[in-house]
């Protein structure tokens, strides 16, 4: 297996201090999801960083999502701008970079400053998931770009600003991309031990609207039908379809409802995610969502149920697999000493496998507690992560993977 070259190793250490001061920087930055301002300065800085690796740059904006609001509405959000760098799209070998900008935190969230913990830890938003993570993605381009190898291989760079969304409005381009390139790299974090992903379940959001008829509470209670009562029922028989199919999961994650306490509620709304191990399981799930809400309605109490599995369920194919062993291999010449599991989390690697891309999708940092007021990163890990994912890239360039990929 080919391995880095010194210089190679040198330079990647050589970056760790001028890492740290990137990642400090990006992470007090907020770039929640919903937050333009923030998300366009995030991603200026990003550029910034990657302008010297000279590569072609298209900036574009995306199609607005639809999200549900507390009165029920159905209505446009904006997200942020999708980025794409591109060099040597004639190579014969072409690999596709995929890195998040967004974090879950809002301009809302008391999460906001990274701050440093004890034994070399840094605490802060996204300097896990994934801010820290495409830090190691350049730094492992930086390290392509000098190997004897860069000549023989082409890349692109997807900025992706939706991912905690779901990746709705990103999701044609991560398509696009996946079609036109023989491997994906993506940098989520590991998990909390260091070790990758294998099999990710699949992501499905469904939105439930429950409309009743309102009324005075004392007057005239028995003339109402109460829309919150009729969600709540049907919450619970939502969540007793948990363990009606192995290795799934649904979540009721949010509910809204009513008013004064006066007046009969016509009105209540609820969002719920399910995490599948396969199609067929999603199908089943579905129809079971849909098939409750029916039976919940009635008496002047409708319910209207929309939604889809967003990220299909992403298996462990022998080519990724065959990636994955290549990288613990990899990760054994570094002093890491890597496995893999399967996980209910998702990523843009399920957008990138179901168009029929090998991908590793946890390239990242070494960290964990993301989506939480803890989240970290063990910092003095990133320079081996970067040296990983380099190993990666040169190994790919140099034709290692041809048989894994059957190319």
């Amino acid at each position: 297996m080919i391995e880095l070259e010194q210089h190679q190793h040198a330079q990647i250490e050589a970056a760790q201090a001028k890492r740290v001061e990137n990642l400090l920087a990006l992470s007090s930055v907020n770039s929640g999801s919903s937050n333009l301002a923030g998300l366009g300065t995030t991603l200026e800085m990003l550029l910034d960083l990657a302008q010297p690796l000279g590569a072609s740059l298209e900036v574009q904006d995306l199609d607005p999502i639809e999200t549900l609001t507390d009165q029920g509405e159905v209505v446009e959000m904006a997200v942020g701008q999708l980025a794409t760098l591109t060099q040597r799209p004639e190579a014969s070998r072409q690999m596709l970079l995929v890195g998040h900008y967004d974090t879950v935190f809002t301009v809302e969230s008391t999460f906001q400053t990274p701050e440093w913990t004890t034994g070399g830890v840094l605490r802060g938003p996204g300097v896990a998931d994934m801010k820290g993570g495409i830090l190691v993605m350049l730094d492992a381009l930086y390290a392509l770009e000098t190997s004897k190898q860069a000549a023989d291989v082409g890349w692109t760079v997807l900025f992706n600003p939706d991912e905690e969304l779901g990746s709705l409005a990103s999701a044609p381009a991560l398509a696009a991309a996946a079609k036109s390139n023989d491997l994906g790299l993506v940098f989520e974090p590991s998990f909390p031990d260091g070790n990758l992903a294998g099999q990710r379940k699949g992501s499905g959001t469904f939105r439930i609207i429950t409309r009743g008829v309102s009324a005075h509470a004392g007057r005239d209670h028995h003339l109402g039908h109460n829309a919150i009562a009729a969600l709540a029922r049907l919450t619970a028989s939502l969540d007793d379809l948990n363990g009606a199919w192995a290795d799934t999961t649904i979540n009721v994650g949010y509910v809204h409802g009513g008013g004064p306490s006066n007046i009969v509620p016509d009105l209540a709304v609820l969002t719920l995610n399910v995490r599948v191990p396969d199609a067929t399981t999603a199908k089943a799930v579905t129809e079971s969502i849909k098939s409750l809400a029916k039976s919940y309605a009635g008496d002047d109490i409708s319910i209207e149920v929309d939604g889809f599995f967003s990220r299909p369920p992403k298996e462990l194919t022998p080519e990724i697999e065959g990636l994955l062993r290549h990288a613990q291999t990899a990760g054994t010449s570094l002093g890491l000493d890597l496995s893999w599991h399967p996980t209910g989390g998702v990523s843009d690697g399920n957008n990138l496998a179901a168009a029929g891309l090998p991908n590793i999708d946890n390239l990242g940092v070494h960290g964990g507690a993301i989506h939480s007021g803890d989240e970290f990163v063990y910092v003095e890990s990133m320079s081996k992560r970067a040296a990983l994912a380099a190993t990666m890239m040169v190994s790919f360039a140099a034709g290692e993977l041809d048989e894994t990929l059957s190319l």
